[in-house]
């Protein structure tokens, strides 16, 4: 899914926040928005997500003018993502946070046997191996991100925003997660990564 972006503008009050912005994000590709705070590109993957709505401009995906307003209707599109703060619920457990709001249900009853398997599916097409029974509260910093990454491929999105994945990650989570990363760019999957600092990959 190739997206295009020509000509966006925002603007937060008296703040222009992004003054014409064109961008191509290629389909399985790595995407990096590199800035300082104020730069626009936080502003410009929210918009692609769906977060935020444009002033102006034009949104194509494979070269088809499209026009969504909420983070569903980008959802619909294979378009999500992962903020800084992340939703997840620290209560519940890994697997619950991944499914939720997409569980199987049998009558008014979740069918965890059903969602065992989902999960078991997603974990082996993925390679991110995590306890499904874990409280997320319980885990580290990186292994959260993992869980946001699950609960986003569940979704079928192929196309993933990144706000700031590593602004509370360790050296070494940091680095599992750009593994992590180029793995999924082999499995098909795009990724939009937006960063105070210039990242390699």
């Amino acid at each position: 899914m190739k997206i295009e972006v020509k000509e966006i503008s925002k603007r937060f009050g008296a703040t222009l926040a992004l003054d014409s912005v064109s961008l191509i994000i290629e389909s399985g590709e790595i995407h990096t928005l590199v800035g300082e705070n104020g730069a626009g590109k936080s502003t410009l993957g929210k918009i692609i997500a769906g977060v935020y709505q444009k002033d102006s401009g034009t949104i194509l995906i494979d070269g088809q003018v499209v026009e969504y307003t909420t983070t569903y209707e980008a959802l619909q599109r294979g378009i999500t993502i992962i903020a800084q703060e992340l939703s997840l619920v620290p209560a519940r457990s890994v697997i619950e946070n991944v499914f939720l709001g997409i569980e199987d249900t049998s009558g008014p009853f979740v069918a965890r046997k059903k969602l065992r398997e989902r999960f078991t599916k997603l974990v082996a097409s993925s390679g991110i191996d995590i306890n499904p029974d874990t409280p997320v509260g319980a885990l580290r910093n990186g292994d959260q991100q993992k869980v946001e990454i699950l609960r986003a491929l569940a979704r079928n999105s192929t196309t993933i925003v990144m706000d700031e994945p590593t602004a509370r990650l360790s050296a070494d989570e940091t680095s599992a997660l750009k593994h992590l990363i180029i793995d999924l760019k082999a499995k098909g999957h795009t990724i939009i990564f937006v960063s105070h600092f210039k990242q390699n990959f």
